[in-house]
């Protein structure tokens, strides 16, 4: 998983990602970790992905900036991802933000495990997060298996 990034926090150890999850009470898949202890947030330079949203009347977005452990408060995954913050089902975390406001999310859940969505914030769900029997929320829509598939989907808006 090759990725430059620019802004990107504080260099992490193992033991802080430990923490986090602890305070999160959660489980970080390992690609996922391997990608704070390289980059901890940041920018990324490859920044646009492709997916369908029919629903959300979208092919894709930008990522603005993924969220970092320990750095700025608002972008703190601990911070975005503490009940009064979250609006997610239980289990899915946010990880990053695009240049529209909406989030990319990660599921530590055991039914979608490492599994990344895309999340509109402007949508009001009526459905309950079921990945197994492919029901997802009105405002979440499934980008990828897993954080490397994830990166890899990633590409340069301006190529």
């Amino acid at each position: 998983m090759s990725l430059i990034m620019t802004l990107s926090d504080k260099n992490l150890s193992a033991e802080d990602i430990k923490n986090a999850e602890e305070e999160l009470s959660l489980k970080l898949p390992e690609p996922y970790k391997f990608f704070l202890l390289q980059n901890n947030g940041g920018v990324p330079e490859k920044c646009a992905i492709d997916f369908q949203a029919k629903k959300l009347r979208l092919q894709g977005d930008d990522i603005k900036f993924f969220f970092s452990i320990g750095g700025r408060v608002t972008n703190d995954i601990k911070y975005k991802n503490k009940p009064m913050n979250n609006l997610l089902p239980q289990g899915l975390i946010y990880i990053a933000n695009t240049h529209s406001s909406n989030f990319i999310i990660l599921s530590t859940r055991e039914d979608s495990y490492g599994q990344i969505f895309y999340k509109d914030h402007e949508f009001e769900d009526q459905t309950p997060f079921d990945p197994i029997n492919n029901k997802l929320p009105e405002s979440i829509v499934k980008i990828a298996d897993d954080f490397d598939e994830f990166i890899a989907k990633l590409y340069d808006p301006d190529e």
